[in-house]
């Protein structure tokens, strides 16, 4: 990999405008050997005078970069600083050191005067992780910049044919303040004594454990691909013997619509799984850094190849149920409906249950992130939340699947003369289709009351969900009153039509003679062209922040890319296509050409399919423009200091830090206030 790719995928995108800008200054060495003179045109004089003054504009361009290095690197070594006295105190007084604010004696002082609550060990853990996860990226800062600066000298040099670089590089570099990592890493060292002997009863592997942040563009173990493959292989050979048993044995007639309905929704998500997994290889071979985006503990994050174990996983468990349900009669099993609860009620199982399994801390911030959805108008809505709504909005037919299984198991189960009858829509299929939809409404109105600017843009963006709340209350209302001659279409929701629905041709049987006499068609149509037009425009404009270039090479993209240039025009057209599958789904179900849940299952795993390159785009425009203003690392409440502690902290804070600016000279000289 170049180091200008490894640049990008390894810098903290909350500092991305702080970083020396390595690409413009690769930009700038070419300009310069393309606008060179000639030697065969021009004179020596001409020659050298241009070389002379493009090597003044290059170093002064590298000074103007160095300068704004060391100015960040210094404020975030001060900030680091007082946050590493604050954690100490608050550290020290937890442990009731003597001569601390936390001893018997000045802990009932501080009561009589201004009580105030301890930091829990719980809460001492939390932050000190946090903590030492900022010391690393500053660290990562560090060596960043320097190879930055390392790698560009010697670019212009080589292609310059000159030594001055170079000679800049070893005057201004090796000596500057944000090289000079002795403060970085004696506070590290300290943090790690103090977590050890306070907060991990000496234990210094466990501290370590807790602390350690594994290296930038670590790879996969191993032995975690050699699993993956094997379950990768034992799925193929299941889907295959499942798919000829299928063909060979097919269900009875009057459990074909069911038999969709129990197994479509565990099925799409093991799709989901095996996209996700995708995904992520895809953003880590691009030097898409979610790890930061979605927030995730860099030490606890999921590898690709542990996504696609547990995609393997769920999905040899939906072929065991699946051949369990086709040969029911021969394994002794009276009832085939049993296998589809028995899959469920697994996967729910390893999805929630905390067994150290399939990566508990993984699967308990997932169990979070839904949670917080759910309950988005009730705080704070950050990249991840809204990013889940997102997914929730493309797995609407899985959420609708899993009702119509929960209402068959919890009402008809063991009590049913026809199965096709206990999966007719109610009252529910319609709120259910409109949860994903309000979740991301609620949480577009909290991002606006939470804005300090009240950006209109949130308003617009929460119009553009409100669009689903009329598409489903017009396709209800269509069904309603054509009755049992509802077209078998429905984007949104196909199992709002009756199992065995006539023809939209046949003889009337509601109250309209033809779908297209019916008010409520039309307004459907329009709703479901609105919706498209809307939801497209905001795709390709915002989340993925396209068309900003009108004219030239890279017409309707942007100046910064990722991918390659044709995987853009590619996502702007398969975008539009897939938003536009309800028309094609219409006309397919209106000339009776397929059967409405064979539609169903083809439009779930295609609306799947674009959200799975949506979310390509979408973080690579995260990655690129920090859209979200999301935070390398997450606040850190601490216990208030009462003023013997602000006076304590002061005084650790006016130590010598051994931080000093190399010149020439051995000598060290302590930074200055105005430094900071």
């Amino acid at each position: 990999m170049k180091f200008g790719k490894t640049f990008e995928s390894h810098l903290t995108i909350e500092w991305r405008q702080q970083y020396m800008r390595y690409g413009d200054l690769k930009e700038l060495i070419k300009q310069g050997v393309e606008n060179a003179p000639s030697p065969l045109t021009s004179s020596d004089y001409e020659v050298q005078a241009y070389y002379r003054a493009f090597e003044e504009t290059f170093l002064t361009e590298c000074q103007s970069e160095l300068t704004g290095v060391n100015n960040f690197f210094l404020e975030k070594l001060l900030e680091a600083r007082r946050k590493h006295g604050h954690l100490k105190l608050n550290l020290l007084a937890y442990s009731r050191e003597p001569g601390h604010t936390g001893s018997d004696s000045s802990l009932s002082q501080r009561t009589e005067r201004s009580p105030k609550k301890l930091m829990t060990t719980r809460q001492l853990r939390y932050a000190y992780a946090e903590f030492y996860l900022s010391l690393v990226l500053i660290q990562n800062y560090q060596s960043l910049n320097e190879t930055g600066f390392r790698k560009i000298c010697k670019k212009y040099d080589k292609n310059l044919r000159s030594e001055a670089a170079g000679k800049w590089f070893v005057e201004n570099i090796l000596d500057a303040p944000f090289t000079d990592g002795r403060l970085l890493q004696r506070m590290t060292i300290e943090v790690e004594d103090l977590y050890t002997a306070h907060l991990a009863n000496g234990d210094r592997s466990l501290a370590m454990e807790k602390l350690r942040v594994p290296p930038l563009g670590q790879t996969t173990p191993p032995s975690m691909v050699f699993r993956a493959g094997i379950a990768l292989g034992m799925l193929i050979m299941l889907l295959v013997a499942t798919a000829i048993s299928y063909w060979k044995r097919a269900p009875l007639e009057d459990h074909t619509p069911g038999l969709m309905s129990l197994f479509r929704g565990p099925f799409t998500w093991v799709i989901f799984n095996f996209y996700m997994a995708a995904n992520v290889a895809g953003w880590q071979q691009a030097g898409v850094n979610h790890v930061l985006i979605f927030e995730i503990d860099p030490r606890s994050h999921l590898q690709p190849a542990t996504f696609l174990e547990i995609a393997c996983t769920f999905g040899i468990l939906w072929a065991l149920a699946m051949l369990g349900f086709l040969y029911n009669d021969l394994i002794g099993v009276s009832d085939p409906f049993v296998f589809p609860l028995g899959l469920i009620l697994i996967m729910v199982g390893l999805l929630v249950v905390p067994l150290p399994i399939m990566n508990w801390p993984a699967r308990w911030w997932t169990i979070k992130l839904v949670g917080r959805v759910i309950t988005a108008p009730l705080h704070y809505v950050g990249f991840a939340d809204f990013w889940m709504g997102d997914q929730l909005n493309s797995l609407v037919s899985c959420i609708v699947d899993h009702y119509y299984t929960v209402r068959f198991y919890a009402v008809s189960w063991l009590r049913y003369d026809r199965v096709n009858s206990c999966f007719e829509p109610d009252v529910m299929v319609p709120i259910t289709m409109c949860l994903p939809a309000w979740f991301r409404f609620a949480q577009c109105l909290r991002r606006f009351r939470d804005s300090g600017s009240k950006s209109v843009s949130y308003l617009i963006n929460a119009g553009k969900y409100s669009t689903t709340f009329l598409m489903v209350l017009f396709s209800t209302l269509r069904r309603n009153t054509e009755g049992n001659r509802c077209p078998q279409m429905d984007r949104l929701n196909p199992d709002q039509k009756p199992t065995n629905p006539e023809t939209l041709k046949s003889s009337p049987a509601g109250e309209y003679a033809n779908t297209f006499s019916n008010p409520y068609t039309w307004l459907f149509l329009a709703s479901c062209v609105v919706a498209t037009v809307y939801c497209y425009l905001w795709d390709v404009i915002r989340d993925f922040g396209l068309f900003r270039i009108m004219r030239g090479e890279r017409i309707f993209l942007r100046k910064q890319l990722v991918y390659p240039q044709a995987f853009y025009y590619f996502v702007i057209v398969e975008n539009l296509v897939l938003r536009l599958l309800w028309a094609v789904e219409f006309s397919i179900l209106y000339h009776n050409l397929m059967t409405p849940h064979n539609m169903r299952t083809i439009c779930s795993i295609l609306e799947i399919t674009r959200r799975f390159i949506w979310n390509y785009v979408r973080l690579e425009n995260e990655h690129l423009f920090n859209c979200g203003n999301f935070r390398a690392t997450r606040d850190i409440h601490l216990a208030a200091l009462n003023p013997r502690q602000e006076r304590m902290l002061e005084s650790m804070m006016d130590e010598s830090d051994g931080v000093t600016n190399r010149r020439k000279s051995n000598e060290r000289i302590r930074l200055k206030k105005e430094y900071f």
